[in-house]
């Protein structure tokens, strides 16, 4: 595709990808989680599951803002090819593709994004934010990115590159849209194990307590409300099927073997 004012598409998806891998690094421990755990260092264990998880919201961000620049890019191509326009939201969009915008923010409880956005908020920057508040918001935040990226990638159309590279701009934003699709299948798989009703931050995560905690359990406290959905259910978002019912489909062995499974697990996002 040729570049426009609104940008190039193929390379805002691009950056979409690659920072998809990053943000599929940040889903597992890393090594300063794990040697704080070892030398019980309570205070470093914590500060690292944050420092991680901002860096999770932080990737999400830079998804969230190329997956729009791409969008907004796509339909600025879009009129340049047709002589009838759409109707265009304030946003820069397309009014049918701010309502998906829209939507993936409402049901993935962050809809106050693309505000966030405008004011050039640092999502999860506020080094005041609880863990406990934290985690859930970049699970949210991530959800919401991951399915955003997929949204830009499938509205990539190889054949209406026309850069000069001509076949290989079309194989290359063929390969482009296609590679970020399968990196965002990946990290969708990872996301829904995280537990979003668990009793404690590190729990939701699939990690183990703070050194010196009681064991938190990956169940909701007995008797305790239970609000929400357990799982984000974003690989069956992305694959336009019910999230509620690949939920009630995840076997209970599943459940209590997760934290063993993330805590040891660790690279298993890659890029194509």
């Amino acid at each position: 595709m040729s570049s426009t004012r609104n940008g190039n598409p193929v390379a805002s998806v691009d950056n979409v990808r690659r920072s998809l891998v990053l943000l599929g690094a940040l889903l597992y421990p890393l090594s300063d989680e794990r040697a704080a755990l070892d030398a019980g260092d309570t205070d470093s264990y914590v500060a690292a599951v944050e420092a991680r998880m901002r860096g999770v919201c932080a990737q999400s961000q830079a998804i969230l803002e190329n997956s729009l620049k791409a969008l907004a890019g796509d339909a600025g191509e879009t009129r340049s090819r047709r002589t009838r326009r759409k109707p265009r939201s304030p946003g820069g969009l397309p009014e049918d593709v701010r309502e998906e915008v829209d939507r993936i923010l409402v049901e993935c409880d962050v809809p106050d994004a693309l505000g966030w956005l405008g004011q050039g908020t640092s999502i999860g920057g506020d080094p005041r934010t609880p863990l406990e508040e934290l985690v859930p918001l970049a699970a949210r935040v991530a959800a919401a990115a991951v399915r955003l990226s997929a949204t830009a990638a499938a509205r990539i159309d190889p054949s209406t590159a026309t850069a000069n590279g001509g076949d290989a701009d079309t194989e290359r934003a063929a390969a482009v849209a296609g590679g970020t699709v399968r990196t965002a299948q990946r990290i969708a798989r990872v996301l829904d194990e995280w537990n979003m009703l668990a009793d404690s931050p590190t729990a939701i995560i699939g990690c183990p307590p703070p050194p010196g905690s009681a064991p938190a359990g990956s169940e909701p406290r007995p008797g305790g409300e239970q609000t929400g959905r357990r799982s984000l259910g974003v690989a069956a978002a992305l694959a336009g099927g019910d999230s509620s019912a690949a939920e009630a489909g995840r076997s209970g062995a599943l459940r209590r073997t997760r934290t063993g499974t993330v805590w040891s697990a660790g690279g298993a996002v890659q890029r194509d």
